[in-house]
This record gives structure tokens, C-alpha cells and sequence, in this order.
């Protein structure tokens, strides 16, 4: 997970094999996007506005499931 500056989420990560992206949101849940392509992860992290790049091309354009992060060691 790598942390980014949003107003609704702190952290974004990306698995490229299964094509999922998990967003950890300032407040709960944590999303896991599925079979979202490498560009729009790229997009994403690269866009001076994540919130909005979030809301155009992300929100409601993928299946989506609430998923539980592991505590940091």
C-alpha cells in the first residue's frame, strides 16, 4: 500500500497478477476493486486530484468488495 494526499482516502495498492486495487479509505471499509487495468491504477496515483480521478473513472465501474488489511508488524 502505498500512502497517498486525498480528502476521502489515505492509501492505495495494486496486485497486477489478479488486476485488483485496494483503496483504504480515511473512514472504513477498506475496497478491493477487481479486473481493474494497470492504466487507470497508473492514472490514479499520477492525477493531481485522486479524488476526482476516483470518482470518474473508478467508483462504479468496477466490482467492488469490502476487504480487511493486516495490522502493521
Amino acid at each position: 500500500m502505498l500512502p497517498v494526499e486525498a480528502d476521502s482516502f489515505e492509501a492505495v495498492g495494486y496486485l497486477a497478477g489478479t488486476r485488483q486495487l485496494v483503496i483504504k479509505f480515511q473512514r472504513p471499509p477498506t475496497l478491493c476493486f477487481e479486473n481493474v487495468p494497470r492504466f487507470r491504477f497508473d492514472g490514479l496515483m499520477d492525477a493531481p486530484r485522486k479524488d476526482a480521478y476516483f470518482d470518474t473513472f473508478i467508483k462504479n465501474h468496477f466490482l467492488h468488495k469490502e476487504v480487511t488489511l493486516p495490522s502493521p508488524a
